[in-house]
């Protein structure tokens, strides 16, 4: 468990220090000009993506979580975000391949820029999860004395570090739509 943690720690900071500014910029001013916002994902991505939806919301976009049964049409002027790690889930790619007919910016945020999202989206967003990278001393021993198996498995590493990233990314939005928590706070749910 130790070392799981430690892998994913590392592998936070060296995402934190591989983000491009201009991207992140570009992120922000699509958000900022969407006459709506779109989110998508499958699985666990699923997951971060509602997370980010719902912080988006706290902010004061007008944001809609794909596959929800009170969802509205997507049309052109509307951003949508899809989170894949690999980009090339087959359902995710293809609303994708839906909203490009429409006129709608797709933003892929996966690890795969090459994939079949990343190749159409208008931006794509690079989560590096290749764990090996993080730390690569560590995983070379664990390597040669046999210790094969994997200290996060399945897509653990992207889900985890794009939740971090786009928590990171909402304090940004934040910053530029001029609200602060106790904003967040307003918009926060009082049924629970």
């Amino acid at each position: 468990m130790h070392a799981t943690i430690n892998v994913l720690a590392d592998h936070l900071r060296n995402m934190s220090e591989s983000i491009d500014d201009e991207t992140m910029d570009e992120f922000a001013n699509l958000l900022n000009s969407a006459n709506r916002i779109f989110v998508m994902g499958a699985g666990r991505s699923g997951l971060v993506a509602k997370s980010f939806a719902m912080r988006l919301m706290h902010i004061g976009y007008q944001v809609y979580v794909v596959g929800e049964i009170i969802t509205p049409a997507v049309s052109a002027g509307d951003v949508v975000i899809a989170i894949s790690g690999s980009g090339n889930t087959r359902t995710i790619s293809e609303f994708g391949e839906i909203c490009k007919k429409l006129n709608v910016k797709v933003i892929t945020v996966t690890s795969n820029r090459e994939s079949v999202l990343g190749r159409m989206s208008d931006l794509v967003v690079l989560v590096d999860s290749n764990s090996r990278r993080t730390n690569e001393t560590e995983y070379m021993e664990r390597q040669l004395s046999g210790d094969h198996k994997s200290l996060t498995p399945l897509g653990t590493v992207f889900e985890l570090t794009t939740a971090v990233f786009l928590d990171s990314f909402i304090a940004k939005l934040m910053i530029v739509k001029g609200v602060d928590e106790s904003h967040l706070k307003m918009r926060h749910t009082v049924l629970e």
